[in-house]
This record gives structure tokens, C-alpha cells and sequence, in this order.
């Protein structure tokens, strides 16, 4: 790949904040990079970096650099990109995701693995965090392609639709409801664990339920936690219930583990999006984009 290997050093430790990580991610020695950051400051004669605690953090300078780089790296892979199309060459660069929690853990590692094996030359990286982390990091070009839940609300980013998904509420063997399930009014005596501010599935739940004029105040919450699977652990030892993703407890209602608990009137779905900035229109994105949609057309 054509690239300032210079400026590809710089913005791992800048994404990784830190050395030795960002050494094992480019498959070289710490000292290597430390050599290659001590050459970019003596060019710029700027300071990069900073101690912060036991940590390291970007300088004002190097903040204003980062911002740069990520540029001149995109336009680096267009060329590469463009030059490539013409000569049937392998289809080679970097595709950097950045994914909801619901898609990093429940949809893309089968997905991931197929593409790989399609496109071996491609280089893979994910990130994970929730919608609203995931849509900041397309924003600031921390990632190039996101896969988001929810409803497509920011003017910023462009969105694609993905999939469906249906939100269910779950619980486990303790959980006390009637056979028949919960009407809307009894849903607020049942002990509740919510997703965090933030999160694509608890955005979703709490506009459904909006729509039936039922806010989150109204209900009994009695914790916030911060992925799937640890509601799931709780929800095996806890009379609470928890709206969770039908992808992501697939496998527990088959074993018997959780049970989907009906509400009566109450029917949550949302989408699933791709999200990338105006104009981005990366070859390998496009690429990855129709894969998916063709992956999921099929099962």
C-alpha cells in the first residue's frame, strides 16, 4: 500500500495511545516507533505527545496533526484504490468498523471471517462502543465505515439501511410475569435493567414505549449496565427483566435459558445502518457494504 509510513505510525499511537500496542498492530519493535514519532517532532519541531498520569495523550499540535493524517491516509488508499481498478488487480487497503455493541458481538464475526476469506488482501480492524461512541468516531474519521442501531438522526453522516431487528423483553427463570404476559400499565412494576445513556437498544426502547406515553421515569429501573452480557448473566439470577436484542439471545431462549416475556400492544423493531461521512465513497467500504446486504439476503 502506498502510504507515509511516518504519518501510519503517528495516527496508531494517536488512535491506540500507545507505543507498544500501536508497535504489535503495525507488526514492528516499540523502538521503531519511537524512533519514527522522535522523527516526525524534529521535521514539525512540534512536541507530539504528553504524559498524562501513566498514560500518554496528543498535544495541541499533535491533535491538529491526527486530523491531517487520517486525510492524507484516506486519499493515500483512493489513489491505491483507483489505480488498482483498472488492472484487475486484488483488492487490497484497510477497512476500519466501527460497530455497535449488538453488531461487534452478535452479527459481524461470522460475516468477518467470510469477507477475509473473499478478500485475504484487506486488513481488518474494528472498533466497538455503543450507537452514539460509534457515530462520533465516523464523525472525526477515528473509523471509516459504522454500523449503527437505531434511528438514522445525525445531519453529519450519511446512512445506508443494513437489517431488522426486533427488540424483546427477556427474562429468566426467576422472573415472576403472568403466562399470558404484561399488559402496557403492568410494565411498571416489573424490576428492570436498562442498557446505558447512549445505547442504540435503549434509544429505540425508550421511543417505543414514548410512543405509548410511558417514560423511563415511570418505570422501575433498578440498575444501568454497560453490554448485553452482563444483563444476560444477571437476568439468570434475578427476578428482573431486561428489552434485549433478538440476535442477542438466540441461543439462551433455545436452551431455555431466558424466555421472551410478552407485552401486550408493545412491538419494537429497529434498523441497523451503515454510517459514513458525506462524500466517502471508498472503494473497500462499497465493497464491504454489498457483502453484507448479499450475507444477510441469503440466511
Amino acid at each position: 500500500m502506498i502510504t507515509d509510513f511516518r504519518l501510519k505510525v503517528f495516527e496508531t499511537v494517536a488512535r491506540r495511545l500507545n507505543f507498544t500496542r500501536a508497535a504489535e498492530e503495525l507488526f514492528i519493535t516499540q523502538p521503531a516507533v519511537t524512533r519514527h514519532i522522535k522523527e516526525l517532532e524534529r521535521l514539525l519541531d512540534v512536541r507530539l505527545f504528553k504524559r498524562e498520569g501513566r498514560g500518554i495523550a496528543l498535544t495541541t499540535e499533535g491533535a491538529r496533526l491526527l486530523a491531517h493524517s487520517r486525510r492524507i491516509l484516506k486519499e493515500y488508499e483512493t489513489l491505491e484504490e483507483d489505480m488498482s481498478s483498472g488492472r484487475n488487480a486484488p483488492i487490497s487497503g484497510e477497512l476500519s468498523l466501527g460497530a455497535s455493541s449488538t453488531m461487534s458481538q452478535y452479527v459481524l464475526p461470522p460475516l468477518l471471517a467470510l469477507f477475509n476469506r473473499h478478500y485475504p488482501e484487506i486488513r481488518i480492524r474494528l472498533k466497538s462502543g455503543n450507537t452514539e461512541e460509534m457515530e462520533q468516531a465516523v464523525q472525526h474519521e477515528a473509523v471509516q465505515l459504522g454500523i449503527v442501531e437505531g434511528t438514522a438522526t445525525r445531519t453529519d453522516l450519511h446512512y445506508l439501511p443494513f437489517m431488522e431487528d426486533e427488540i424483546i423483553l427477556a427474562g429468566g427463570a426467576h422472573a415472576a410475569v403472568p403466562r399470558e404476559g404484561l399488559s402496557l400499565p403492568q410494565l411498571s412494576g416489573v424490576p428492570l435493567i436498562m442498557r446505558e445513556p447512549g445505547s442504540g437498544t435503549r434509544r429505540v426502547v425508550e421511543e417505543a414505549l414514548k410512543a405509548h406515553g410511558i417514560t423511563t421515569s415511570g418505570l422501575n429501573i433498578l440498575m444501568t449496565l454497560g453490554n448485553t452480557e452482563s444483563i444476560k448473566l444477571y437476568l439468570a439470577h434475578s427476578p428482573a427483566c431486561s428489552f434485549l436484542s433478538s440476535l442477542a439471545v438466540r441461543e439462551e431462549l433455545k436452551r431455555g435459558d431466558l424466555k421472551k416475556i410478552h407485552v401486550r400492544q408493545l412491538e419494537i423493531r429497529r434498523s441497523f445502518h451503515f454510517a459514513t461521512g458525506h462524500g466517502d465513497h471508498s472503494r473497500i467500504n462499497e465493497l464491504f457494504i454489498k457483502f453484507c446486504r448479499n450475507y444477510y439476503n441469503k440466511i
